[in-house]
């Protein structure tokens, strides 16, 4: 097992908090190929930290709209229904310049992604807004092309991980994004917002937590990824509106 202080990462979003704190295992030219494998394994977590894939950025993301963020559905009527990808790019394209207009020019944050749903066989989008730059009654009354359904950002099963996955599933009945497009894409000054993550070395590898947390990524304890070579935990958590540590 390394020894050595613990190397703590953490990275905040709002009320989201993600954190590892890991022993480093130190790598050796004598190392032989079971030793260096089990070495590596430590190293790779480590190395992604608190942030491992597509799902982990948009839960980043998405928690910059803290405890505010509404979930809109935006569904086309047969009138406006586009007919293919690059329609749907033109009609979001067309709704952001009225949003920017309502707000008298102002940039605003959003995430919004296009899905061709399988149940009806039609695109609609789903958009992330603030509530404090949009109120659902304002969002459909820009949104001329069909009907809106919203729903609360924020939710105790699932946090914000709940919407991440979701934005980045498979798509459905055939239908494939454009090559060069993302699954989903943000404002330039939302993601600007994401603080960089604080690092530090600490003789503790226990994660602080709130008694109160809101939403915790396990009840059971910290993920815990050890061998004989190093040790590596990991919790993620959002903070309730009134912090208090255990």
């Amino acid at each position: 097992m390394a020894d050595g202080p613990w190397i703590c990462v953490r990275q905040r979003a709002g009320p989201l908090v993600k954190e590892c704190r890991a022993l480093r295992p130190r790598l050796s030219k004598d190392d032989d190929p079971y030793t260096a494998a089990e070495k590596k394994t430590l190293q790779k977590r480590m190395r992604s930290a608190v942030c491992h894939g597509p799902i982990d950025r948009l839960e980043l993301i998405l928690a910059l709209f803290g405890y505010e963020g509404s979930h809109y559905e935006l569904s086309f009527d047969d009138e406006h229904l586009p007919r293919n990808f690059k329609g749907v790019r033109n009609a979001i394209t067309a709704f952001f310049k009225k949003c920017r207009r309502w707000r008298g020019n102002r940039p605003f944050d959003y995430i919004y992604a296009i899905e061709y749903g399988s149940q009806h066989c039609r695109f609609h989008v789903h958009l992330i807004l603030r509530d404090s730059e949009f109120s659902p009654a304002e969002v459909r009354y820009l949104w001329k092309y069909g009907s809106v359904e919203d729903f609360p950002v924020l939710k105790k099963d699932g946090g914000y991980r709940r919407l991440a996955k979701y934005f980045n599933k498979e798509p459905s009945d055939g239908f494939f994004l454009p090559v060069g497009r993302h699954a989903w894409s943000c404002s330039k000054i939302l993601r600007e917002k994401l603080p960089l993550p604080e690092k530090w070395n600490d003789p503790s590898g226990a994660i602080p937590v709130p008694r109160e947390a809101f939403w915790r990524s396990s009840p059971v304890g910290p993920e815990c990824v050890p061998n004989e070579f190093g040790v590596y935990y990991y919790y993620s958590y959002i903070e309730p509106k009134t912090v208090l540590y255990i």
